[in-house]
């Protein structure tokens, strides 16, 4: 029978089976074809006893003609020619149906069991080469919270399409051609190219000596700054900068009682450097042009990526490539893209430097359309060489791009950056459309995500005030570990993968699209809404398998006793997580994974409190609980893996 064979989607072959009696039944009443899409017209009543699913038939009868009542008893006719259909009834302007599960509930488990470990991974429909390159801080100072967003969803983009049959390459990009680099190169040269202390990781302490040495060099030009407002006799100025200089003095006291040492010593020798701002930019120049002590910037830059790498092994995530900026530069990679810019009709010298002109393109609606060029966002020439010589980061961008997608034959590149950096990425892609590479530019995809924010926290990397990745990990884990410690369980393990795993949970459970505020006494709560509370319920799922000794025994479930209550929901519920997941295949969202993956947890945990699954008097229904508490695991592990979360046998 139709509700007794297994299916890889079982929510939609219920609905595909049902709409194709609907089109059969309306072929023979409608005047006009009906539609080839009619599943879009299923919706699900707002309350249970009105049915499992309706269809408004006011909309059908817009669509093929016909008369209302012709129509619904199409419907209706439909409905009752199905063998996933119960019941069907009318309900003033609708036609709703009542599935029968125990046959659709067979579906169900019957697929679970026979996919077991797969049941839920989406598919692709054409498999395709992509490259993610993520996270790619600047190597100046440790993983801040804002970055751990950017890691976790370019590693939940990855496993998702990993999973669907795409070859997916995660790339890094090491910008270490950057005026923030060249002012961590400077302090530390004036240092004496020290190591980090022991038992204080290296990016900790390089991205304090980069603050160091940027707040100071920030007085001395605030101090001159003083200086020319006094002679001008202008007051208001002067306010302005004491207050500007009071903040910085804190600042650079508060990064002193971190380093004191290292703090006195940039103080002096930066006050002895003629102009410090010159010599911070001569770094830069020798280092992009490969003069000089070229192994400095390497040097540093390396330090504070061994500590970047040790926070991303913490997380579970890992990379397949590490692309040094500068290595482009060495390769000649970005001089390959000058050249192609003079030679397009689109170079120009925008205040005497040269540039592309987009005036063009932007004028063209078919451009915008394809390069998803956001509408009103305001696009100015793009600046390809400073004054001095030196290139602009997009201007290395687009070598970078092409790089991507000529070592790895991609189809796609996917880049997780910052909503604020929707201009530079929509002058990439511009940027490569002008150049003559029109299949990169309508491939390179700006993933943009909204920065993260933690109450009572103000963050600046050039003042060293951030919440590092592996400060709140380290919270996390000594709160778990407190925890389990009231409940005499001590398993470091357990309490390492729970502290990310609910790390990753909220970064994952809002929108990328919306701004996201970190709680932590939210993030921990084993009790509901957090990456723990997923893994409790998988935990507890497990357990009951493990405690009822054999197992399922599927030749003995009692279908029929499904009902209409909790045991209905879940099988409701896990029949559609395939459908869910296909549809965060496409928008590549994960908080709506994650919610559905809240609800089924919500609904086991309830129908566990309420029923007795392993003292079930009654074999047959206690094998169809078991089914269903296995089906729920299942559904649960595969979820959690493809977002990332670690999954737990036993807590």
């Amino acid at each position: 029978m139709v509700g007794c064979l297994p299916s890889t989607n079982p929510f939609k072959d219920l609905t595909k089976s049902l709409t194709k009696l609907i089109s059969s039944e309306l072929s023979n009443t409608c005047p006009n074809k009906p539609p080839e899409d009619l599943e879009r017209f299923i919706e699900e009543p707002p309350r249970k006893e009105f049915g499992d699913l309706g269809i408004p038939v006011p909309r059908i009868l817009k669509a093929c003609g016909g008369s209302f009542e012709d129509v619904a008893s199409a419907l209706v006719k439909a409905g009752e020619l199905s063998q996933l259909v119960r019941d069907v009834r009318r309900a003033g302007p609708y036609v709703n149906f009542f599935i029968d599960f125990t046959r659709y509930g067979e579906m169900v488990l019957s697929s679970v069991r026979r996919l077991e470990g797969m049941y839920g991974v989406p598919k692709a429909e054409k498999p395709e080469r992509i490259v993610v390159e993520y996270v790619s801080a600047n190597p100046i100072h440790p993983l801040h919270v804002g970055s751990g967003r950017n890691a976790v969803l370019g590693d939940f983009i990855y496993r998702m399409l990993s999973a669907a049959g795409h070859t997916v390459q995660r790339r890094y990009y090491v910008d270490d051609v950057g005026l923030q680099v060249a002012y961590l190169a400077y302090g530390y040269r004036l240092l004496g190219r020290p190591k980090p202390p022991e038992g204080v990781k290296p990016d900790h302490y390089y991205g304090l000596i980069y603050a160091a040495t940027v707040t100071v060099i920030d007085i001395l030009n605030a101090r001159k700054r003083l200086e020319a407002a006094k002679s001008q006799g202008n007051e208001s100025e002067e306010r302005e900068i004491i207050a500007e200089l009071d903040s910085l003095v804190a600042d650079l006291q508060r990064i002193r009682e971190k380093i004191p040492r290292e703090v006195d010593r940039l103080i002096d020798e930066v006050g002895r450097d003629e102009d410090p701002n010159a010599s911070v930019a001569k770094i830069l120049k020798d280092y992009e042009s490969g003069v000089g002590d070229s192994e400095l910037v390497r040097e540093v830059t390396k330090g504070v990526m061994e500590g970047i790498k040790q926070t991303l092994e913490a997380l579970g995530i890992s990379m397949d490539v590490w692309d040094w900026e500068s290595d482009l530069i060495r390769e000649g990679l970005v001089d390959d893209v000058l050249r192609q810019a003079r030679e397009s009709p689109h170079f120009m010298i925008h205040k005497g430097v040269p540039a592309l002109n987009f005036e063009k393109l932007l004028e063209r609606e078919d451009v915008l359309k394809e390069l998803k060029i956001p509408k009103g966002l305001e696009i100015p020439p793009l600046i390809l060489v400073r004054s001095d010589g030196t290139t602009l980061y997009t201007t290395r961008d687009i070598a970078y791009t092409l790089k991507k997608f000529r070592e790895f034959n991609a189809d796609k590149v996917i880049n997780v950056i910052a909503v604020e950096q929707t201009l530079s990425q929509a002058q990439l892609r511009l940027a490569l459309y002008a150049l003559g590479h029109r299949r990169e530019a309508a491939n390179t995809i700006h993933y943009a995500y909204e920065m993260v924010n933690l109450p009572g926290a103000s963050m600046s990397g050039r003042r060293g005030r951030y919440v590092t990745i592996d400060e709140l990990l380290s919270s996390m884990e000594r709160i778990i570990e407190g925890v389990m410690a009231e409940r005499g369980v001590a398993n470091t393990e357990a309490v390492r993968k729970m502290a990310r795993s609910a790390f990753k949970y909220m970064m994952l459970s809002t929108s990328p699209t919306k701004t996201l505020t970190f709680d932590m006494r939210r993030a921990l709560d084993t009790k509901q809404l957090s990456g723990p509370y997923l893994q409790y319920t998988y935990a507890r799922a497990n357990s009951v398998l493990v405690k009822s000794g054999n197992g399922v025994d599927w030749e003995r479930i009692n279908y029929s006793a499904i009902g209409s209550g909790r045991r209905r929901d879940l099988v409701w519920l896990i029949g559609k997580f395939p459908s869910v997941t296909e549809g965060v295949l496409d928008s590549l969202h994960p908080e709506d994974l994650v919610a559905y993956l809240i609800r089924v947890a919500d609904t086991f945990n309830t129908w566990y409190d309420e029923e007795p699954i392993l003292k079930e008097p009654d074999e047959g229904v206690r094998h169809l609980k078991l089914g269903i508490t296995f089906s729920v695991k299942e559904v649960l592990e595969v979820g959690m893996r493809l977002l990332g979360l670690d999954v737990l046998e036993r807590i």
